[in-house]
């Protein structure tokens, strides 16, 4: 070991029980992840880049829809699917204008 002491696996199975080393490895785990949610290279552009290369390595394992389940997401994530994908046919009508062309529409002759 580097720390220049040497420890059995009996003593790192007791060491890995220990309170106090469970709650000094959530401490550690949750500001490494902080300092990754805080970096100024951690943008949107990031994250789809790291999810096309997963899903790449899940398509080489073989993993298909787990691939696609990646590529979803990062399309997701880049905009290219949901709300702000979708265009409505309605534009900016409210309900009342709705009800007011529903009306006239109602109120035209029926074509045969």
């Amino acid at each position: 070991m580097d720390m220049g002491k040497e420890v059995s696996s009996v003593e790192c199975e007791v060491i890995l029980r220990r309170r106090s080393f469970n709650r000094a490895l959530w401490e550690a785990r949750h500001r490494y992840f902080a300092n990754l949610g805080n970096s100024p290279n951690f943008k949107k552009e990031t994250v789809i880049g790291k999810l096309l290369n997963l899903a790449q390595k899940l398509e080489d394992e073989g993993k298909h829809d787990k691939a696609a389940d990646s590529l979803f997401k990062a399309a997701k994530i880049a905009g290219f699917v949901g709300p702000e994908s979708t265009v409505s046919v309605f534009g900016e009508l409210s309900q009342r204008d709705l009800e007011a062309l529903r009306e006239t529409v109602k109120k035209q002759p029926t074509v045969n």
